[in-house]
């Protein structure tokens, strides 16, 4: 995937704004702008990721993205066969 590809697939968020990936096993997300906040049904980790950092979804649990503060850019990555 290229940065252009990249650049469409990414999804920004304000604020006050949630993002929901349901059952996201093995997804990546990648931070391209601000600070986002990632956090796992029944997890007790907080994930902050700023630009340049990724976060691999290791359980199946809904994952919530939100903005730390200000707005946020990021892409999810559908996992990678490896074999």
């Amino acid at each position: 995937m290229n940065t252009d590809e990249l650049d469409r697939a990414a999804i920004t968020l304000h604020r006050a704004d949630v993002f929901r990936l349901g059952a996201a096993r093995g997804r990546r997300i990648e931070a391209l702008r601000g600070r986002v906040w990632v956090t796992l049904d029944g997890d007790p980790r907080d994930i902050v990721l700023v630009p340049g950092e990724g976060f691999n979804v290791d359980r199946d649990s809904d994952v919530l993205i939100s903005p730390l503060r200000g707005d946020v850019r990021f892409v999810v990555l559908d996992p990678v066969a490896v074999g």
